[in-house]
C-alpha cells in the first residue's frame, strides 16, 4: 500500500513537468501558406496600418482641475513644493 501511494505521488508530481515538454502546436506552421494567404495577410496589415495612421496624435496634457486650484499656495505649504513636478 505505501509503494502504491509512493508511486501516485511521483505520477502526480512528474505530470505537469510532462506537459512542459509537449510539442507547441500553435507556436509552428505545419504547413506552409498558400499565395492567396499571403495576400490576405498583406492587406489585413496595409488596413490596420492605414487605421493606425489616422489616429491624431495625443494632445498636450490637460489639467482639468486648473480652473478649481488657485494659483497661489495653501497656507502653510512651502512654495517650492507647490512648484517641483
Amino acid at each position: 500500500m505505501r509503494n502504491t501511494v509512493l508511486a501516485l505521488v511521483i505520477v502526480a508530481m512528474a505530470t505537469p513537468a510532462y506537459a512542459q515538454f509537449a510539442p507547441n502546436m500553435m507556436g509552428e506552421n505545419p504547413h506552409p501558406k498558400t499565395d492567396v494567404e499571403i495576400k490576405k495577410e498583406q492587406e489585413r496589415e496595409a488596413g490596420y496600418r492605414s487605421g493606425v495612421s489616422k489616429i491624431p496624435d495625443a494632445k498636450a496634457k490637460s489639467d482639468p482641475w486648473a480652473s478649481v486650484r488657485g494659483t497661489t499656495p495653501a497656507p502653510g505649504q512651502n512654495q517650492s513644493r507647490t512648484n517641483a513636478k
